[in-house]
């Protein structure tokens, strides 16, 4: 059994091993900390160059490491030692394996606590994203007629038995039918106006540990159309328990910074570890609006929509982290 904070970074550790700029990036098994927060311009100096360079979110940082801010600036490192370190303005830190980083009086000190169990091989792996992107187009080519994309929940587990749909309708259908399924046959059936749907009042909630799929049907005058099924399943009563629990203590720990960028880095690493991929892009999409010029955010949201069957959106983030590196490697 591990450490929560001890797993969480190793998490990041295996979620930022694509770091898209080539003077960034190093091997997880390397990495001694993680960037999860920064304010104003905070440079990089790496072991094996010469010249600072910009630090952006997700940053993964190996011994010999210098991180340095300026009179206006601020950095967040999440440590594999249990510590999450804040550096103040016209600060430096040298990047060590030793204890002294952690322990000397550089500013706020958190420690994040408690225990969990991961897999850590269904993480993410590193991906070529030129290459995703076309293979990822290839899919949407051939789904591209499809007038109804279902967006939520959808290959993923989800932690309350009374789900709230949605979907989008690519051309205007006077009303939608929501069909749900489990393996024994249909849950129940509702006809909706809007592409959402909270869970029906009178409907009993879903069973905690089982499986289900669901398809709407999009009604007009004459003609209908039905959209592709997309599965999900409820984690167990106990984990979900264990879920509610471990939010807690993480949002506890950040309770002075309720909308910080290292709070969100760790919700997003934890609830990818329990398969709640629609909980962890809520997580990631508000890294990528607080570090808007950081491309790891978005990469790591282009393959989440990928898992998750939404390839229109998984090609637009992983353009947006392409974009960003360029133009972070341009300046």
């Amino acid at each position: 059994m591990q450490s929560k904070s001890g797993l969480i970074f190793l998490i990041l550790v295996f979620l930022l091993s694509g770091e898209m700029n080539s003077t960034i990036a190093q091997q997880p098994s390397q990495c001694l900390a993680v960037i999860t927060e920064l304010n104003g311009d905070v440079l990089v100096k790496k072991a094996d160059k010469n010249e600072y360079v910009k630090a952006y979110w997700g940053t993964q940082l190996i011994e010999g490491d210098l991180i340095k801010t300026s009179v206006r600036s601020q950095v967040k490192l999440l440590f594999s030692n249990s510590t999450l370190i804040s550096l103040g303005p016209n600060s430096t830190i040298s990047i060590s394996g030793k204890e002294s980083p952690a322990t000397e009086a550089i500013g706020d000190v958190k420690n994040i606590s408690s225990a969990m169990m991961v897999n850590l091989s269904a993480l993410t792996s590193k991906r070529e994203n030129k290459k995703d992107i076309s293979a990822l187009a290839g899919l949407r080519s051939v789904n591209s007629e499809q007038s109804i994309e279902l967006t939520s929940p959808s290959n993923t587990f989800i932690k309350t038995d009374r789900p709230s749909f949605s979907w989008l309708g690519k051309k205007a259908f006077d009303n939608y039918t929501v069909n749900l399924y489990n393996s024994s046959g249909l849950v129940w059936s509702k006809k909706v106006s809007d592409c959402a749907m909270k869970y029906p009042d009178g409907e009993k909630g879903l069973e905690f540990g089982g499986s289900y799929f669901w398809y709407v049907e999009g009604e007009e005058l004459i003609d209908s159309d039905k959209s592709p099924d997309r599965k999900f399943s409820l984690l167990s009563l106990e984990e979900s328990k264990d879920v509610e629990e471990q939010e807690i203590v993480i949002k506890n720990t950040f309770e002075d910074e309720p909308e910080s960028s290292s709070l969100h880095s760790v919700l997003g690493a934890y609830y990818l570890t329990k398969g709640l991929l629609m909980d962890a892009i809520i997580e990631f999409q508000n890294i990528s609006k607080i570090n808007a010029d950081a491309p790891m955010p978005h990469e790591i949201l282009g393959n989440l929509y990928s898992d998750v069957g939404n390839k229109d959106k998984a090609i637009e983030e992983l353009q947006k982290a392409l974009a960003l590196a360029k133009n972070n490697k341009d300046k």
